[in-house]
C-alpha cells in the first residue's frame, strides 16, 4: 500500500551511523561540516536524523527552510546528508525505527480502510509505558484509535527518562486530551499510587526525589500494607576505591544472609564509573557481569581480545600490539621492547612496523632469551590468525583465538567467582560479534571494529532494557539500561555534584546547534519551553539547563525504585581513575536528599577530603592459591622477601630450581646497572 515489502529489514543504530559515515562521503562537496573532525560529525547527523522521525518530519522540509547563517547553512548541509542516508537505506532496502512510525503513520493517514481494520479486530487498545512514547507515535496512535475509541495509557510521567532518544512528557500529560472520549470531554485519569515492589522507606525517598522534579505536588507512593521492613543506607567515602570496596563487602554480607547474587544489582549513571567497582569485585571474589557494552569494552579480557582483532585488522596498529606483547601472556617490560624499537627505526628512509620487524628476530641484538621466544610465539600466532581471520567469521575467528591462546583453561583455573564473570563477559562478547551482520557485503574484520568503536563512543545499546544473562553473579549497568528491571538490594555509587545529577553537556537549543531540529518542525513546541531567537543564549540556556534537570530527577526516581528491600546510596570526595581529579568532589543534591528522609541510615562519613590520593586503583586481596608459593599467594612470598632476603633462594632449592633463580637474578641486576644514571638537578632540562 505504500509501496514497502511485509519483510522490510530494520537496522539498530549502529548500523544507521555506519550509513551516515558513507554518506557524508558520498554527499559532498561541503563548506561548513568539519570533516576533519568526522567522528564528532556523525552523532551529531544522528541526533538530527533522529528528531526529524520522532516528528514526522524529513530533511526535504529541513532543505526548505531559509539560510541565512553559518548555523542554518550547516543545518542545510547536514539536511542533504540525511537525504542521501535515506535514498542510501531505501537503496538497500532497510529501515530504521524512525522510519517504521513514519511509514505507519503514512499508512494509516492515507488508507482509511487500514484503520477500519484495525478498529474492527479491538474492542479496546492498551498503551503500556506510554510516557516513553514519541511525538510521533502519539500522531501514529492517535490517528489510529483517536476519535473517542477506547483507549487505555498506562505508564508514570515522571519515569520519562528517555526524552534524549524522543520520548515526550507532553504525550503523557495531555493524554485527556489527545484521546478525548467520544462524547469530546477528557479521558478521566485515574492515578495508581499504590507500589507493590518496594519497601516503605525506599519509597519515601523516591516521593522525596519526585518532589523535586519541578515542585508539583503528586499523591504519595505507599507500599502494601504487609511489605516487609526495608533498609535504604546513604555513605560518604573519602576515594572512590574506599566506596568500591565497600560496595564489595556489603554485597558479600547481604550474599552471607541470603540474598542470591543476582538479586543484587549496582547502577551506575555514566559508564565510566563501572571499571573501579568492578575491579574490586573481582579483588573481593564477587561474580559480577556487565551489562553494558560500553563497560564491556573496558575490562581487560575483552580489552586484550579486542587488541587481537585490531592488531589483525592493521599490521601496523602499535598500540595495539604492544598492549598484547605486554599483556597477561606475554608479559614483557618496555626493556623487552626496546630492541624491537630499535631495529623497526633503524632505516629512516623505509621504516617498518612492528608486525613486520617480528619477522626478523634474528637479526636483532639484545633480547632476552625468554623475551625472544615470546615474540617468536606470538609472530607465529599472529600469522595463524591471520590466516584463519581470511576465511572464518568473525565470531569464529574470536572463538579459534580463545582456543588457541587456551583462554577457556585459564578461565577455569581463577577462582569461582572471577572464573564467573570473565566466562559471563566473554559469552556477552561472542554474542557481539555472532549478531553482528554488515548492511552490504560479507562481514568483514574492519567493519566489526568500526561497529565496536561507534557503540563505545556512543553507547546506543542503552536504548534497550539490559538482557541479563541469569547466571548468579551481580549486575552492572547503567540506570538507562535498568529500566523495568528491579532487585533486593541496588547501590547507587559515585552520587556527586556533576555527575548524578548530571550537568548539562550541550543544550537542545536550535538557534545555536544545527543538529536541533527548528522549532517550527517539532510536534511538541508547546510543551518545549518556549525559546526564541531574539531571547539571549544565556536565557534559553538557562530555560533548557531547568528542563534536563528534572530530566536527571526523574532518572533518580526511576533509579531508587529499581530495590525491592535494600538501598544504598554512597558518593566519595576523590574520583579519577588510575589519576584522581585535581579537586575533591561535593555531595550531589539527589544524595542530599536521600540523606534527609526520615528513617534513612547516614554515617556522616568523613568530614575532610583530607589530600589528594596519588592514585585510585583496587588492592591485591583475595588471592587464590599459587602453585609456587603455595595457598598464601605470591604477596604473601613478597612480604616474606622482604623480611629475609634469603628466602627465595630457599624456596628455589626446595623446588629444585636453583641454577634457574640464580641466571634469573643475574639477568636482573645486569638490567639494574644498565640503567642510566638520574640527571642531578642542575642538569635536569627546564
Amino acid at each position: 500500500l505504500i509501496g514497502v515489502e511485509r519483510r522490510i529489514e530494520i537496522v539498530t543504530p549502529t548500523f544507521a551511523q555506519q550509513l551516515l559515515i558513507e554518506a557524508v562521503d558520498d554527499a559532498g562537496p561541503y563548506d561548513h561540516l568539519p570533516l576533519h573532525h568526522r567522528r564528532g560529525l556523525i552523532p551529531d547527523l544522528a541526533r538530527l536524523s533522529s528528531l526529524l522521525g520522532d516528528h514526522l518530519a524529513t530533511a526535504e522540509d529541513l532543505l526548505r527552510l531559509p539560510v541565512a547563517d553559518e548555523r542554518t547553512a550547516k543545518r542545510n548541509e547536514m539536511a542533504k546528508v540525511i537525504a542521501r542516508f535515506e535514498a542510501e537505506k531505501a537503496r538497500l532496502g532497510v529501515v530504521d525505527y524512525a522510519d517504521l512510525i513514519r511509514l505507519a503513520h503514512r499508512l494509516v493517514t492515507s488508507t482509511p480502510r487500514v484503520v477500519e481494520d484495525l478498529r474492527s479486530r479491538y474492542g479496546f487498545v492498551v498503551l503500556d509505558e506510554y510516557q516513553d512514547t514519541s511525538p510521533a507515535q502519539r500522531m501514529l496512535l492517535q490517528a489510529a484509535f483517536g476519535d473517542g475509541f477506547p483507549v487505555l495509557a498506562v505508564g508514570d510521567g515522571d519515569q520519562t527518562i528517555y526524552e534524549w532518544r524522543g520520548a515526550s512528557l507532553e504525550n503523557f500529560e495531555g493524554f485527556p486530551e489527545h484521546f478525548a472520549t467520544a462524547g469530546g470531554d477528557p479521558a478521566p485519569t485515574l492515578p495508581l499510587t499504590l507500589n507493590r515492589r518496594s519497601g516503605t522507606t525506599i519509597l519515601e525517598v523516591a516521593n522525596a526525589i519526585r518532589a523535586e522534579v519541578d515542585g508539583r505536588q503528586r499523591e504519595p507512593l505507599r507500599p502494601l500494607e504487609d511489605a516487609p521492613p526495608d533498609h535504604v543506607v546513604t555513605r560518604w567515602f573519602r576515594t572512590a576505591q574506599q566506596e568500591a570496596d565497600a560496595i564489595a563487602d556489603l554485597l558479600i554480607e547481604a550474599h552471607a544472609d541470603g540474598t542470591p547474587w543476582n538479586d543484587m544489582a549496582v547502577l551506575f549513571r555514566k559508564n565510566a564509573d563501572i571499571a573501579l567497582v568492578r575491579d574490586s569485585l573481582e579483588a573481593a571474589g564477587v561474580p559480577n557481569e556487565v551489562a553494558s557494552t560500553g563497560g564491556l569494552l573496558g575490562i581487560p579480557e575483552i580489552v586484550e581480545l579486542h587488541a587481537w582483532l585490531r592488531a589483525l585488522d592493521d599490521p601496523t596498529d602499535g598500540v595495539a600490539v604492544a598492549r598484547l606483547l605486554t599483556g597477561s601472556r606475554y608479559r614483557l617490560g618496555l626493556a623487552d621492547l626496546r630492541a624491537v624499537h630499535e631495529h623497526v627505526g633503524r632505516d629512516e628512509d623505509l621504516p617498518i612496523g612492528l608486525i613486520e620487524a617480528l619477522g626478523e628476530l634474528d637479526a636483532m641484538t639484545g633480547l632476552r632469551p625468554e623475551a625472544l621466544d615470546a615474540l617468536t610465539d606470538f609472530h607465529e600466532r599472529y600469522h595463524s590468525f591471520l590466516v584463519d581471520a581470511q576465511g572464518v567469521s568473525i565470531v569464529e575467528l574470536v572463538r579459534r583465538i580463545l582456543d588457541a591462546l587456551d583462554a577457556w583453561r585459564d578461565i577455569e583455573s581463577l577462582p569461582p567467582a572471577r572464573s564467573l564473570s570473565t566466562r559471563l563477559n566473554l559469552y556477552r562478547f561472542l554474542d557481539l560479534a555472532e549478531s553482528w551482520s554488515p548492511l552490504e557485503g560479507r562481514p568483514s574484520l574492519p567493519g566489526f571494529l568500526d561497529h565496536l568503536a561507534l557503540m563505545a563512543e556512543d553507547h546506543p545499546e542503552e536504548l534497550d532494557t539490559a538482557r541479563i544473562s541469569g547466571e548468579d553473579a551481580v549486575t552492572l549497568l547503567t540506570i538507562h539500561r535498568a529500566k523495568g528491571l528491579e532487585w533486593d538490594v541496588v547501590v547507587l555509587p559515585a552520587l556527586i555534584e556533576g555527575t548524578f545529577p548530571s550537568r548539562m553537556r550541550r543544550s537542545e537549543d536550535p538557534f545555536t546547534h544545527a543538529a536541533e531540529l527548528p522549532l517550527d518542525l517539532r510536534l511538541d513546541r508547546d510543551a518545549f519551553p518556549a525559546l526564541t531567537e531574539a531571547m539571549p543564549e544565556k536565557e534559553r540556556k538557562a530555560l533548557l539547563r531547568t528542563r534536563h534537570t528534572a530530566q536527571e530527577w526523574r532518572l533518580g526516581y526511576v533509579a531508587v525504585t529499581r530495590a525491592r528491600r535494600h538501598l544504598h546510596l554512597s558518593g566519595a570526595y576523590w574520583y579519577g581513575t588510575p589519576t584522581p581529579r585535581k579537586t575533591p568532589a561535593k555531595p550531589s543534591q539527589l544524595l542530599e536528599v536521600a540523606r534527609s528522609v526520615p528513617g534513612v541510615d547516614d554515617d556522616g562519613g568523613p568530614l575532610e577530603p583530607g589530600d589528594r590520593p596519588d592514585t585510585l586503583r583496587p588492592p591485591l586481596r583475595g588471592e587464590g592459591p599459587d602453585p609456587l608459593f603455595g595457598d598464601d599467594g605470591p604477596t604473601a612470598a613478597l612480604r616474606m622477601a622482604i623480611a629475609d632476603p634469603g628466602a627465595p633462594r630457599e624456596t628455589a632449592r626446595h623446588l629444585g630450581v636453583t641454577e634457574a633463580y640464580d641466571r634469573a637474578v643475574d639477568e636482573f641486576q645486569d638490567m639494574l646497572f644498565s640503567l642510566p644514571e638520574p640527571a642531578d638537578d642542575d642538569q635536569a632540562p627546564a
